[in-house]
């Protein structure tokens, strides 16, 4: 029964699609959030920049 199981090929091809899919998922999310997380330390890193720049500039 189990190598039966094994050796059949109808409904494999729909098996590895799902497989494919969620690798594919689980890989696009975690670019995904390491992404995220570097965009938002650019941001804060851009927002602190132009925080000093203009205390600098309407102090003088």
């Amino acid at each position: 029964m189990i190598k039966r199981f094994i050796m059949e090929e109808e409904g494999a091809t729909a098996v590895e699609y799902a497989m494919i899919v969620g690798l594919i998922a689980l890989v696009s999310f975690l670019a995904f959030q390491k992404l995220g997380m570097q965009v938002t330390r650019i941001i804060a890193a851009m927002f602190r920049s132009l925080e000093t720049v203009s205390t600098v500039q309407f102090n003088h």
